[in-house]
């Protein structure tokens, strides 16, 4: 009797201990996105958006000489998902932007006046090349995984959109133009004051561009699509702009100074290299001057630039239980 009752009792404890195990629902393999950590690099084009290049979106990516010199994009993130609707992403990216304003060309051959718009900026001629880099802390919302149990959540091609801030440091060249050969190469523009930036100003009325600070704050937003190949592995496509606070990103900001200006201000052999780079419009048209004090660029606009990525996404898996089960 005594040992009915000990085996029955230690049956009892077996399948008391044994319950929670088998009520805990398993969690379903179509979720990839569990509560964890996973790694990711991305890599794509770059596009600035400033006063050097286009007017309009189409023109920027419609010209014949867009393709002459893509620039690209890449890093490397983090990131940490409390919820299959919510992702955090901290990352680091490098990279090169460009603009220039032969983009201009084609359109502006066709222009009926030399007040066109993109007659004046194929006439500036100015170009730019930044290098880059960034880091951001983001957020990612997809709003079809926010009902966890719902049919949509299961599906792995996933929308999403991502906003977030970043700090970034950039450092400009344009191209020095040889008015023998007409032969190009990049110089760094940034203590060239080619718009007389930080320096004083001897009109009652300044309208000259702000200094130049190399260290910015952005502000990142965009959206994507992200496909989970499996439990481990993600990949998609993203867009994302980046909007900036400064109007000094392509070094076309305010206006033209003079020669006298850049002399009074500059070494003898820094103000030589000024004087050709600030006013290149005689590459375009031989007899062509820019006057001092007219407008070179539109300071009130700000600029901004832009990547379109591959997104790579390796998945740490975990045995925890979602805390929304």
């Amino acid at each position: 009797m005594r040992k009915k009752l000990v085996r029955s009792l230690f049956a009892l404890c077996v399948s008391a201990a044994s319950l929670p195990a088998i009520a805990q629902p398993a969690i379903p393999r179509e979720y990839v996105e569990h509560p964890g950590f996973s790694i990711g690099t991305n890599f794509g084009m770059t596009d600035l958006w400033g006063d050097v290049g286009t007017q309009s979106v189409v023109d920027h990516y419609s010209n014949g000489k867009y393709f002459d010199k893509p620039c690209f994009m890449g890093g490397l993130f983090g990131r940490f998902t409390p919820h299959p609707s919510v992702g955090f992403r901290l990352g680091i990216n490098y990279g090169t932007l460009y603009a220039t304003d032969a983009w201009n060309e084609d359109k502006a051959k066709k222009a009926k006046s030399i007040e066109d718009d993109a007659f004046q900026r194929y006439l500036r001629n100015q170009d730019i090349k930044s290098n880059v880099w960034e880091g951001t802390f983001q957020f990612e919302l997809f709003p079809f995984r926010a009902n966890s149990e719902s049919r949509s959540a299961m599906r792995r091609w996933q929308p999403y959109l991502t906003f977030g801030v970043g700090v970034f440091h950039y450092k400009p060249y344009s191209s020095f133009i040889d008015r023998g050969t007409l032969a190009k190469k990049w110089v760094a523009v940034d203590d060239l004051h080619l718009e007389g930036e930080g320096f004083e100003h001897d009109k009652a009325t300044p309208t000259y561009a702000e200094k130049t600070k190399f260290w910015q704050v952005n502000v990142p937003a965009g959206l994507g699509l992200r496909f989970d190949a499996s439990d481990k592995i993600s990949w998609g496509i993203e867009y994302l702009y980046r909007f900036t606070f400064t109007d000094r990103l392509d070094n076309v900001s305010g206006d033209y100074v003079s020669d006298e200006y850049l002399e009074r201000y500059l070494t003898p052999e820094k103000a030589a290299v000024a004087k050709e780079m600030a006013d290149k419009q005689w590459a375009v048209d031989p007899g062509a001057k820019a006057q001092p004090w007219t407008k070179r660029g539109n300071k009130d606009d700000k600029d901004g630039y832009s990547t379109i990525s591959i997104m790579l996404i390796y998945k740490f898996q975990t045995n925890k239980t979602p805390w929304w089960y």
